[in-house]
């Protein structure tokens, strides 16, 4: 059992209202008392108020749980959905409480929901939307979400080698290729014979226009999309290099994992990032300024310096002070 699977189940076991025994926490979690000792070391560095008495042993606040709540079918799904995409962006303690959250929903649900709420898991991938996307593709993309979740059918439209084509579709999930998202359906046909049906993916990025309909339909059961590279997996390795002015302040993000780092002799710091896509760390990069250049991949770095340009491209009609004529004397151009 890793530590993040240990933490939750350590922190269940925890309440105000009695004391509990280091030797009696490793029987039931089936650990030694030292990774019982280990892991509420590690959980009180990182912020849970776990309390400890010699001779007693441990409990969790009162304040640090909170009361119970009652939720709709719909409101935990969504907060199923919501644990999974937390614990898959966020490390330590926050990973651990975004897992025992899921968990703990998913027990409580009714079979049929907790099936749904799997199914919608591989289905609907939760991306923050990056600034450096596309605004329509995003409205689209809302709509197919939307519709993932009530299971109802949509009508595209999208451009094609042939022309413009309008779709029917069953969208059973999203699926993302590098940067390209692609529904994956049944495509309704009314072309004979009636009612034919075949599973397609359509890319999002090709469409004009997405609107859900009022006919509903019932996604295959288990059914979990797939694609070259699971989206929810740091598989893009970034290397970048900082100059030696920036790289005592360098800090990373939790979506980003470092898995190495080395100083030059002349001070500046090489580091290689594992993230969930080169995207996500655009933003981050870009608010370096000159103190980084990016090292591999080159489509990153060939992006970096195209959205350069585009900055530098906004100032280039920008006067400058020598072009600005003090109050009450004439400028360059209106003298005579």
């Amino acid at each position: 059992m890793t530590s993040s699977e240990r933490w939750p189940a350590l922190l269940t076991q925890l309440d105000g209202s009695s004391w509990q025994r280091a030797i009696d926490l490793a029987r039931r979690l089936g650990v030694s008392e030292r990774t019982v000792y280990r892991d509420v070391q590690q959980l009180t560095e990182m912020g849970v108020p776990i309390q400890g008495v010699p001779g007693n042993g441990y409990r969790l606040p009162s304040s640090y749980l909170l009361d119970p709540v009652t939720l709709s079918v719909d409101e935990a799904v969504m907060l199923v959905l919501g644990s999974a995409y937390a614990a898959r962006n966020f490390e330590g303690t926050y990973h651990a409480s975004a897992r025992s959250a899921g968990r703990k929903l998913r027990d409580h649900l009714p079979e049929e929901a907790a099936q749904r709420a799997f199914s919608l898991r591989g289905s609907v991938h939760l991306v923050p939307p990056s600034v450096f996307g596309n605004p329509a593709e995003e409205t689209l993309l809302r709509t197919i979400r939307r519709a993932l979740l009530e299971e109802r059918v949509v009508r595209c439209s999208r451009s094609t080698d042939d022309g413009p084509v309008i779709d029917r579709l069953r969208p059973f999930g999203l699926v993302r290729q590098n940067a390209t998202w692609s529904v994956v359906g049944e495509r309704i046909s009314d072309a004979p014979p009636p009612g034919r049906r075949r599973v397609v993916s359509l890319r999002v990025d090709r469409m004009q226009h997405v609107e859900m309909t009022e006919e509903s339909f019932e996604r295959p059961s288990g059914y979990r999309s797939t694609s070259d590279r699971d989206p929810t997996t740091r598989d893009r390795l970034i290397r970048v290099v900082f100059s030696a002015e920036a790289a005592p302040l360098v800090q990373v993000g939790p979506s980003m994992h470092v898995d190495e780092t080395e100083r030059t002799g002349d001070g500046r710091l090489v580091m290689t990032l594992r993230v969930f896509h080169e995207l996500e760390v655009m933003p981050w990069l870009l608010s370096w300024g000159s103190h980084v250049r990016v090292l591999s991949p080159q489509a990153l770095s060939e992006r970096i310096a195209d959205e350069a340009r585009k900055v530098l491209g906004q100032y280039d009609d920008v006067p400058t002070l020598l072009d600005r004529p003090e109050a009450g004397t004439p400028s360059r151009k209106s003298a005579p």
